[in-house]
């Protein structure tokens, strides 16, 4: 390896260049194996599940909390679901945030495969008329 790269890039050059592969080389190879692996999994993972809206809901808020102070910026909002049980959604979309009041809008969408339900805040427009 030596030779092929005083070769490329002169004698003195080489030696400071291999020397440096051969104390570091290992960790550099290590690094440059996660990125490649973190990479291909980002680009070609399966990602998320595919998944369909299932209804509007109508739920009481039990509290709602402000993102930095500011309803501008989102809100945290802790709703009861309808089979008594009591989630936490977020939003960093303003209109809704300031939208929200004893109730808020929550979408339900499940996934196609394992039926597991999600939600998501929606401005009250969307739930009017249920």
């Amino acid at each position: 390896m030596l030779d092929i790269l005083s070769k490329l890039l002169g004698p003195h050059r080489a030696v400071s260049v291999y020397a440096f592969f051969q104390t570091r080389g290992a960790v550099l190879a290590a690094a440059a194996l996660i990125l490649a692996i973190l990479l291909t999994l980002f680009f070609f993972g399966k990602g998320e599940e595919e998944h369909e809206h299932e209804a509007f809901l109508t739920l009481d808020v039990l509290s709602a909390v402000a993102v930095n102070g500011d309803l501008n910026k989102g809100a945290v909002v802790s709703v009861r679901l309808p089979d008594g049980n009591a989630i936490s959604i977020s939003t960093t979309d303003g209109p809704i945030a300031n939208a929200i009041t004893t109730t808020a809008c929550v979408e339900k969408r499940v996934y196609v495969t394992s039926r597991e339900a999600r939600y998501r805040l929606k401005l009250p427009q969307h739930c009017a008329g249920q």
